[in-house]
This record gives C-alpha cells, structure tokens and sequence, in this order.
C-alpha cells in the first residue's frame, strides 16, 4: 500500500486554460507519512507536461516541495489556495507569470471525496 495516493483528473481554469488537476490524499491509517515514504511516490504516468499542473491536498510542506520538485517538467505549475484558487509557481510558459492566480471550482472527483 502507498501512503500517498496521487488522483489525476483533466481539468480547465474558469478561463478556459486546460491544466491537469493532481489531488493527493493521505493513505496511511492515522493519516500521518514519513519523509522515507518520498522514496516510492512517483508521478502518474498519464501526466501530459504539455499543460500545466495544479497540487492540491492536505499534507505537510515536504510533501508538496517534492510534488513541485517532481512536477518541474510540465508547462506551469501550481499550487491550489482555497481562497484565491490556483496560484503559478514555476513555468516554462511565456504567456505565464509566477504569481498569477486562475480562478478554479475543485473538480467533482475532489468534492465528492471530501464528503
């Protein structure tokens, strides 16, 4: 069993822009990991780098510098804010800017996990 389970969903911004949705969830039975967990996570393979990458889940810090880490070959990449939406934290895109915030509804397969 992995301690991290990594959900791949295609999704778009509330502009338009197609991006790749990874929601993370904690597997393990109290909901806690371990930085040695790292050492089996890998991305999906489905990833189309071509598009950017938004991080989504609850988790420790480590965890979503590895994700970042990991996800460095997509077109952009993102981090999810509750209270902003999607926030560019590293691109290859000139059209995008770290920084830049796209509004997003989580998609349906996140909500319906959380209930």
């Amino acid at each position: 069993m992995t301690a991290v389970r990594l959900h791949l969903i295609p999704h778009q911004t509330q502009c338009g822009l197609s991006y790749q949705h990874l929601h993370f969830e904690l597997a393990t039975p109290n909901g806690i990991i371990t930085p040695e967990d790292l050492k089996t996570l890998k991305l999906p393979t489905a990833i189309d780098y071509s598009q950017g990458i938004v991080l989504e889940g609850k988790g420790p810090i480590w965890l979503y510098g590895y994700l970042v880490h990991e996800s460095h070959p997509a077109a952009w990449t993102g981090c999810y804010d509750p209270r902003l939406g999607a926030i560019v934290i590293a691109t290859h895109s000139p059209n995008l800017h770290v920084g830049q915030i796209f509004k997003i509804a989580l998609p349906d397969e996140v909500l319906s996990r959380d209930l």
